[in-house]
């Protein structure tokens, strides 16, 4: 009972998490059931990826039509980020581990660095976390971070959540609020494209799963809820925060 307790208030955690911050909360989940509860990698991701979706399923019912995901523009940026993970995972056989850890810290500094500086361009005192009547700019670029995101996800393991978050805010001029929504959704369709391998092969189970996924679940209402209490700069400095802790540790596995 303690066992299937801890899990439904980690996978809350993870949930609140990844819905505030677009990350899925498969970034959170990973290392808390290997780590924490001695869960074979494996069946870690298994159940993250199902915590994934529940994250993009809870996001989905909390957000309003305004705050809900830019789902043409989630969908294009999904092909470039798919494309880039395929490669990644192809090209990722040839670079020694330490070379991959340094040089997707640089990723992550870069685009946290980036973030700031636009930012500061701007008057984030009065900067709307939602509104629709934006249009993405910059597709060039946008797209060539999402297929770097992807790339990251196929070489590491790991969610592009976090850079694709700040590529669609700071890069082509999503709000904040709808850019972390996006986020959420893309990641959604990459874990529900990703669970059937774990599923197939045993790696899904249920007494690790459910009570994770239920957790997440309520996480992602949660999240939702919190994030349209907050401002864009107290969003948008966690998010940095979050983005620095990740290059550190990413940096400090390189050297």
């Amino acid at each position: 009972m303690g066992l299937l307790l801890g899990l439904f208030v980690s996978g809350t955690a993870a949930g609140t998490l990844g819905a505030l911050l677009g990350l899925g909360g498969g970034i959170f989940l990973v290392p808390v059931l290997t780590l924490v509860f001695g869960l074979p990698v494996r069946v870690a991701v298994g159940a993250s990826l199902v915590g994934v979706i529940a994250t993009s399923a809870g996001v989905a019912v909390a957000s309003s039509e305004e705050s809900g995901a830019d789902v043409p523009l989630g969908l294009r940026l999904e092909i470039a980020t798919a494309a880039g993970a395929v490669l990644g995972g192809l090209v990722g056989a040839f670079i020694p581990p330490r070379a991959l850890s340094i040089v997707f810290a640089l990723v992550v500094f870069g685009t946290a660095a980036y973030t700031l500086v636009k930012a500061r361009q701007g008057d984030g005192h009065d900067e709307a976390m939602y509104r629709r009547d934006y249009v993405p700019r910059r597709w060039g670029l946008g797209v060539t971070v999402s297929s770097l995101a992807g790339a990251v996800s196929g070489l590491l393991g790991v969610g592009g959540g976090f850079i694709k978050v700040p590529a669609m805010y700071a890069v082509m001029g999503v709000p904040l609020g709808i850019a972390t929504a996006t986020s959420n959704f893309m990641v959604g369709i990459t874990a529900a494209a990703s669970v059937f391998v774990y599923l197939g092969r045993g790696d899904v189970r249920p007494l690790v799963t459910v009570p994770t996924a239920m957790g997440v679940f309520l996480g992602a209402l949660l999240g939702s809820a919190l994030q349209a209490r907050m401002k864009v700069g107290a969003l948008r400095v966690v998010l940095v925060a979050l983005m620095l802790a990740i290059g550190v540790q990413m940096l400090w596995k390189g050297f």
